[in-house]
């Protein structure tokens, strides 16, 4: 591994502004409808941000067009199906787009009874527009990449984790991305690649960027915090609590979910679904 880096690693955050369109859904023909039609920064918004206000949310991430299906126009199994697709197991928004309405359209040709939306219950088709910003911050080196992790915001671990997929188009991260080419360290590149940041808060998944980075510093993630970062309390209290986790919370989306190499397989046996593109 090269002590030293020929660029630096650029953190970089990011913020949405987003708008609310004209577009509205009452029940599913219409959700159909607007799926098919709308911009895909609107399917982006209403995919995608339910990962970065986690928090916020306080629920599980599900995308809107599964949660107002199931919660909203009650048709439980099929807003379990739209659930399942996870959109950031999509390199892309077209291949997210095209599953979401193959899902809708099987149901509808089962003739089902069409459920409608109660009064201020619509679906409003939303766009984002994301604004890109320069933290300002940078790591030459992997002890200050490890600093710069502890001082970066969740919005920056956002940009950097989940848009660099739809930006990139492939299964990766920028920071696995600069580790690999600029530190020459690829064991430590794939494990964050293979990280499963569907099932993990922002902030569980700073803690197992720690978690990764101490193991091949051969340091104890307490330890590594403590010594090359400063972190909050509350922050050290979830890296411990994310470190007596399951390696995997498993199976939510395993109708749909594509495996990762090199990770588990924990869905079932039977399953012949297929998924987007990859």
């Amino acid at each position: 591994m090269r002590n030293k880096a020929k660029n630096p690693f650029v953190f970089m955050t990011s913020s949405s502004l987003v708008t609310i369109t004209d577009r509205k859904a009452y029940n599913i023909k219409e959700l159909l409808e607007g799926i098919k039609e709308v911009s895909g920064s609107s399917i982006y918004h209403h995919s995608h941000q339910v990962y970065r206000e986690w928090q916020t949310f306080g629920r599980p991430p599900i995308h809107d067009f599964g949660y107002w299906v199931g919660e909203v126009i009650r048709e439980k199994g099929l807003g379990e199906r739209l659930a399942a697709v996870d959109p950031t197991q999509y390199d892309d928004i077209r291949s997210f787009r095209i599953r979401l309405a193959e899902i809708i359209e099987e149901h509808l040709a089962s003739d089902p009874i069409i459920n409608q939306a109660p009064l201020g219950s619509q679906f409003n088709f939303c766009e984002s527009t994301s604004i890109i910003l320069d933290t300002g911050t940078r790591a030459g080196n992997l002890d200050e990449f490890i600093q710069a992790l502890g001082r970066i915001t969740s919005r920056s671990l956002y940009y950097h984790l989940f848009e660099a997929r739809i930006r990139l188009h492939r299964f990766d991260n920028d920071f696995s991305i600069w580790l690999r080419d600029q530190l020459e360290a690829p064991e430590i590149a794939d494990a964050i690649s293979k990280l499963d940041i569907s099932v993990s808060s922002l902030e569980q998944l700073r803690a197992h960027l720690f978690i990764i980075l101490g193991k091949y510093r051969g340091v104890p993630p307490r330890e590594l915090v403590k010594k090359v970062v400063q972190l909050p309390a509350e922050m050290i209290e979830l890296l411990m609590d994310t470190i007596s986790y399951p390696v995997r919370s498993l199976n939510r989306f395993f109708d749909e979910k594509i495996k990762s190499e090199g990770l588990p397989d924990l869905r079932p046996k039977n399953n012949n679904s297929k998924g987007g593109k990859k």
